[in-house]
């Protein structure tokens, strides 16, 4: 425990000269956010800017009406009537989302594909199996051709039909999958150089080096790979995904990996559980988070009444935890010296 405190401080005092004056953030989670009605979608998003959050992450990929309970509607994959065979519907309502989402100052941290898609036996998944979307070239190939299609060739008719890649003022950055490989440790150390090679794909479609790009997290310290700090690697923000609570294992020598790296760090999914002791979980996370001064984004924002599934960590804006979340991303929107510069990326 002693070694744990004097590290933390010392993980900050190494913060680079050129990240003195920025700011920490807040932000949050919501897959479906863009198949939501009009009302709630714009709901989720004036609760957001209310809260001083400034990102929200979102991932392309197909799901059925009513997630978590709420009113989305169905909305198919990009690929589900075959791979390579696109269907814009999921893109053209992400772009509505953008630009709703801009209007309130908020930015979108988008996924190309979502891991639990591919394990429940999707067009991938069928194709070519769980392991072998991630090693057979053919898949490899097919998914290269996804990532250019949603940054390139697909383009957002309400801002000028243009690409994905020219839409810096309103798109935060990209991870190719959302926790690739979690479901199997030794296969996720074996094959990182797949986030890698896909984070390169996502560069050679983005010129603009604001769109930032991210691994698409993993679990706890697991999240921090010394491949990714590697400069031969696209990567350009590490995501940490952590509901262990275990921050003060990993966190000092990974803020400073990231800095000696030229590289960053963001808490891109974290929650608490629902029950008694929620809002104390809830602000010592945040307390741990903010001792680094590293961002972090809520896992997850809902639009109504908590359904209570699963593992359930969701929060409803203007309902039962709201404040707590809120006045969370308030006092962390106010720490200054932050360790990493997220600025040019965060303006509008």
């Amino acid at each position: 425990m002693i070694l744990k405190s004097l590290l933390a401080p010392l993980a900050l005092v190494l913060s680079p000269l050129g990240a003195l004056a920025a700011n920490s953030f807040a932000g949050a989670n919501n897959y479906y956010a863009y198949s939501l009605p009009d009302s709630d979608r714009i709901a989720l998003l004036d609760a957001m800017q209310a809260a001083g959050m400034k990102v929200l992450r979102t991932w392309v990929t197909g799901h059925a009406a009513g997630q978590k309970g709420s009113d989305n509607v169905a909305v198919p994959d990009l690929e589900a009537n075959g791979i390579g065979n696109y269907d814009d519907t999921i893109l053209n309502m992400i772009d509505q989302l953008m630009v709703d989402a801009h209007d309130r100052g908020i930015k979108l941290l988008i996924g190309m594909y979502d891991q639990n898609s591919l394990q429940a036996g999707d067009i991938y998944g069928s194709t070519y199996g769980i392991e072998g979307f991630y090693t057979n070239p053919d898949a490899i190939n097919a998914f290269n051709q996804r990532i250019t299609h949603i940054l390139n060739i697909h383009k957002n008719s309400l801002l000028g039909n243009q690409p994905w890649s020219e839409l810096g003022g309103y798109i935060f950055g990209y991870e190719a999958q959302n926790e690739p490989m979690i479901f199997d440790q030794s296969f996720y150390l074996d094959h990182l150089s797949w986030i890698c090679n896909s984070a390169l794909q996502i560069r050679n479609n983005v010129g603009d080096r604001d769109q930032l790009i991210f691994t698409g997290g993993g679990s706890a310290a697991a999240s921090v790979q010394s491949t990714f700090f590697s400069s031969s690697c696209a990567v350009d923000v590490v995501a940490i995904h952590d509901y262990n609570d275990d921050y003060d294992s990993f966190m000092p020598s990974a803020v400073s990996q990231a800095q000696a790296a030229g590289k960053m760090l963001l808490v891109e999914e974290w929650g608490s559980l629902v029950g008694s002791g929620r809002t104390a979980n809830i602000n010592s996370n945040v307390q741990k988070i903010n001792n680094y001064k590293v961002p972090w984004f809520y896992w997850e924002l809902i639009t109504n009444p908590d359904p209570g599934e699963g593992q359930d960590y969701e929060i409803q804006v203007n309902g039962p935890d709201w404040d707590t979340i809120s006045s969370a991303s308030e006092t962390t929107a106010a720490i200054s010296n932050a360790a990493f510069d997220f600025t040019a990326s965060l303006a509008l």
